[in-house]
């Protein structure tokens, strides 16, 4: 990435898209990562000093709307668990990344879930927030969301998450977008940069909760072999779909000290294998139209416990 480009995506004006394929529900589960995400939420990034504190923060997995995720620091037997690898183009910034803990709350308003969360942080001893966001979802049903380029898209879902300890793996993106840079360009362009209209309907003509007719475009004349949703799930042979069940939310946090807008996704994957899930949509993302639109300003790898 050349610095005037990360400069430019760094101060955009930045909204939120989700980074969401496919369509399916998730199965009903006691686990917070495969509960029906509400409209409204709350997150904050955690340090919490001595490595005691998790102790406290496992004691919050029962409260109702509450998802809690340990970092290596915390949780160090947990299978494949490690700290979020530097990835190519991402300006991070030290409060939003590999933190010691991640807490999200969820409901139907978000000042309810600010209220909850500094409940929540006051009976965390030692705990401190690096860094915090209201977090929303613009939802069309049960299966769709309208991200905010207008574009409706789905839920990809998979039924491998669940290590066999009863946790799942978290990785967790804080996105910056470009949203000059999208509005500057044309319908058309955008179309062919997501895979869909914005009514979510395939390139192809495929309904928005069917799957696209990849095999009769294999060429990408339709749909772009570089579009977004092609990019990231090729549907061939030897290019299998990143295992992992992922959640996006809009944030608008208050400008940033030098002025900027700070606004975007977070960008939450819940999987069982961080290389066959994450790591492995993150690695083709160089060759993702959408890439020159978005700018990863944070994240980190975290285990979440079940609930019970």
């Amino acid at each position: 990435m050349s610095p005037t480009r990360r400069a430019f995506l760094a101060g955009a004006t930045a909204t939120a898209l989700t980074a969401l394929t496919g369509c399916a529900d998730p199965p009903p589960t006691g686990h917070p990562a495969l509960r029906r995400p509400r409209a409204a939420g709350a997150v904050a990034f955690l340090d919490v000093g001595d490595a005691g504190g998790a102790a406290p923060l496992r004691e919050l997995r029962g409260e109702p709307d509450v998802l809690v995720g340990l970092g290596a620091r915390l949780a160090p037997g947990t299978p494949g668990l490690t700290a979020m690898p530097a990835f190519p183009g991402e300006v991070l910034l030290p409060e939003r990344s590999n933190t010691d803990a991640f807490l999200q709350v969820e409901g139907d308003d978000e000042e309810d879930c600010r209220e909850r969360l500094d409940e929540l942080l006051a009976a965390l001893p030692g705990a401190r927030a690096t860094w915090r966001t209201a977090v929303r979802r613009d939802t069309v049903d049960e299966r769709l969301q309208r991200n905010p380029f207008g574009f409706v898209e789905g839920q990809t879902n998979s039924d491998s998450i669940l290590l066999p300890t009863g946790e799942t793996l978290l990785a967790v993106r804080v996105i910056r977008l470009a949203h000059r840079l999208w509005d500057a360009d044309t319908p058309e362009h955008q179309r062919r940069v997501i895979g869909r209209h914005p009514d979510g309907t395939w390139l192809d003509g495929a309904p928005a909760h069917a799957g696209p007719g990849y095999a009769a475009d294999p060429t990408g004349a339709v749909i772009p072999l570089d579009s977004h949703v092609r990019a990231m799930n090729p549907r061939t042979p030897g290019a299998p779909a990143p295992r992992m069940l992922r959640r996006s939310w809009t944030y608008q946090a208050p400008p940033t000290p030098q002025g900027a807008p700070d606004g975007g996704v977070l960008f939450m994957a819940f999987q069982d294998d961080f290389d066959a899930g994450f790591a492995l949509a993150q690695s083709r993302m160089p060759g993702d139209a959408l890439h020159p639109y978005l700018l990863a300003v944070g994240g980190g790898y975290y285990a979440v416990p079940s609930a019970g």
